[in-house]
């Protein structure tokens, strides 16, 4: 049985490992993603300190100037409390533009070799480079790929168990060696990198798998105990052009962030709904869900219609919520997109000795 097994995890290393390896390049190119742009952001911060008598202008003009300065739309829009702050806008073709609140000076696009670097990587990470029309297939080939690479993680757990346990099977398989050349020293690699990254790798498929497919996400909300809710082809065809804004929309962020302390980003998009602004009011850093709330402010009275925080999500909502950046890293801050790169390394690392172990038995079977 074990050899049947071996064989069965060969040939699915095989199969598998070229896009394994392309997926683990892109994914630890992304790692750092979102502190590497905020970093390249915050050049385009305000330096001089923002005088004690100055008032910020009305967002409404912010988007009108920020319209102007970019000749496109605006789609969304994030706050932030700091005072030196800019507001950010995001426009229609996917540009970031900064809105200095005090001057109404517009700044833009920003970073844009470094965002144009990042969602390069991102196509090519879900969906190969492909264009739109092609994106379906793409998920479909990544779903199946992660299902080959969640067979090659158990399979190879169950490989790693020695047939006989003592000292010597136990440290080849768990303890690195610079000591040997060849096939030992691949084979010491492969094992010892699959038995230290076995659960963060089981988690980055696992979570690859919900994203890549209806069937695996829908399971994830049955095994919560919780019903599946349904794709709104409305909301994923809703784009803003050139939408009427709506008044006062400084009073429907406070109204938003009133009583939520420690508040960090509140966004919104435009265009959506005419009746009410669905603001995104976040505690953390943009990868902590359990930090969000939604609140929805009525568009003409600019009043709170209800709050949803992320206690009152149902526990599917909860788990899928997590998905994503469990499967970045984000989750975990620092130390999780850490973990995701060391991970993605790992991956590598294993795509890599795998294929040496199997061109070194194809050479000895040849022989």
């Amino acid at each position: 049985m074990r050899r049947v097994l071996f064989w069965m995890h060969l040939g699915a290393g095989v199969l598998a490992g070229i896009l394994i390896l392309f997926f683990s390049i892109t994914g630890s190119l992304l790692a750092y993603q979102r502190p590497i742009q905020h970093a390249m952001d915050k050049r385009y911060y305000r330096t001089a300190p923002v005088p004690s008598s100055a008032t910020r202008m009305p967002l409404e003009t912010l988007i009108a100037s920020t319209e102007s300065a970019a000749h496109a739309p605006v789609e969304a829009v994030t706050v932030h409390p700091e005072a030196a702050s800019p507001i950010e806008m995001q426009t229609a073709n996917r540009e970031i533009f900064f809105a200095d609140p005090y001057t109404g000076s517009v700044q833009g696009p920003v970073s844009p070799r470094s965002r144009a670097f990042f969602t390069q990587i991102i196509a090519l990470h879900r969906w190969f480079g492909l264009s739109n029309a092609s994106h379906s297939t793409a998920t479909t080939v990544k779903g199946a790929v992660m299902i080959l690479f969640l067979f090659l993680v158990l399979s190879g757990a169950v490989l790693w168990i020695p047939g006989r346990w003592n000292r010597h099977t136990i440290r080849t398989g768990i303890v690195p060696r610079f000591d040997t050349h060849g096939r030992s020293r691949n084979y010491n690699w492969h094992k010892v990198t699959g038995f230290w990254l076995f659960l963060p790798l089981a988690l980055l498929v696992v979570t690859g798998i919900i994203m890549a497919y209806p069937w695996a996400n829908a399971l994830l909300f049955r095994l919560a105990g919780s019903p599946v809710p349904m794709r709104n082809a409305a909301r994923q065809n809703s784009r803003h052009h050139a939408s009427v804004v709506p008044g006062h929309l400084d009073e429907a962020i406070a109204q938003a962030v009133s009583g939520v302390g420690g508040w960090q980003s509140a966004a919104f998009r435009l265009g959506q709904n005419p009746s009410e602004l669905n603001i995104t009011v976040d505690r953390g850093d943009g990868g902590q869900p359990q930090k969000r709330e939604q609140v929805f402010v009525d568009a003409s009275t600019m009043q709170v219609l209800h709050r949803v925080p992320f206690a009152e999500l149902s526990r599917g909502q909860q788990w899928r919520s997590w998905v994503r950046f469990i499967h970045t890293g984000e989750a975990g801050g620092w130390w999780g997109q850490t973990a995701a790169m060391v991970t993605a390394l790992g991956a590598i690392m294993l795509s890599i000795t795998g294929f040496l172990l199997f061109f070194a038995r194809l050479r000895r079977l040849r022989g």
